[in-house]
């Protein structure tokens, strides 16, 4: 039986089976592969399955954790298929069950107990991977409220997925994913750089508590000046950067930085993103250039209120927001 127990990270797996199948992985999606290599390897191995094409059929395969455990059974489906619900969990709190649940996965998906906000009743995160060119990852959180176990689920995640860890060693899991809003909205998606949003767990929910983590924000915008450097050659590329670049600057509270460095650098050829669409091919707004139409776009998101000001605090987690996925490909 080829059954894959992984201690990494579950983005660092399923973007490997990215790059075998020849997709290419975005600059950003890179990053958070490689800060995935500091998570601590400190999860025993029956927390965690995590199941590829090639893993042979499986039948209630434990996972346990405290008083939670899991049973697993999985068979590999492929692209385009009928079949559906190949991923399928029932979860137990102290032996007695009490959901049985199911997802469709393809090429990857993992099933892991983590206790995320340290409270000794780990939750059962099931990630499931849709299996389009690097879209999407859907995450849907299992917890215990006492009584049953509710679902949260995330909506569908580019660029990765995500990653579960301990930022800054307190005991409690925070989750770091990018904001997908900023895929495809005025550039490729290998010419885009979402900023980060991290995702505390608290009292049964997340909550984005992005701002708080300002060395790791100031580490990606780090990042994306030297891609920017890169590729300063390449103009096509740079208001998709450079978008994810403001909003960044704007959760670590040095909106004014950003635009400023936005205005002396963006693409004025470029205009992707100038002209939007309704669902009937309709123009639904246009805007003059680059700047407007990221101010535009900003306010949108929350990231700039009405008036204008910088909102560092804007919640943009993917379980508060059903509607990310609308600006998601695959």
């Amino acid at each position: 039986m080829n059954i894959k127990l992984a201690l990494s990270p579950a983005v660092a797996a399923g973007l490997a089976i990215l790059g075998i199948l020849g997709v290419a992985v975005a600059p950003q999606a890179r990053s958070l592969i490689a800060a995935s290599g500091d998570r601590p390897l400190t999860l025993a191995a029956e927390t965690r399955l995590d199941v590829t094409g090639e893993t042979a059929e499986l039948q209630n395969h434990k996972l346990s954790l405290g008083p939670v455990s899991v049973q697993v059974s999985y068979q590999a489906v492929e692209r385009p298929s009928d079949q559906e619900n190949n991923l399928q969990l029932e979860i137990f709190y102290n032996g007695t069950p009490y959901i049985t649940t199911a997802a469709t996965t393809y090429y990857f998906g993992s099933v892991e107990l983590i206790d995320l906000d340290n409270n000794g009743v780990p939750e059962v995160v099931l990630g499931a991977f849709t299996g389009g060119a690097h879209c999407c990852l859907a995450y849907t959180t299992y917890t215990w409220d006492g009584s049953g176990f509710q679902a949260i689920p995330f909506a569908p995640l580019d660029g990765g997925g995500g990653e579960f860890r301990d930022l800054n060693q307190d005991g409690q899991i925070e989750f770091i994913t990018l904001d997908n809003a900023f895929f495809y909205t005025f550039g490729s998606y290998a010419g885009s750089f979402p900023p980060n949003v991290i995702l505390s767990f608290q009292n049964g929910q997340y909550v984005d508590t992005t701002p708080q983590f300002r060395d790791y924000l100031r580490s990606t915008a780090w990042r994306m000046y030297t891609v920017y450097q890169e590729q300063a050659d390449t103009p096509p590329a740079l208001n998709g950067l450079l978008a994810g670049y403001v909003a960044q600057k704007i959760r670590l509270g040095e909106y004014q930085e950003g635009w400023n460095f936005m205005l002396a650098h963006y693409d004025r050829a470029n205009d992707w993103g100038l002209v939007n669409y309704d669902s009937e091919g309709n123009v639904a707004s246009e805007f003059k250039d680059f700047p407007a139409a990221l101010q535009s776009f900003l306010t949108r998101l929350g990231y700039l209120d009405e008036q204008g000001n910088p909102q560092p605090q804007v919640n943009r987690s993917p379980a508060a927001d059903p509607q990310l996925s609308d600006s998601l490909s695959d």
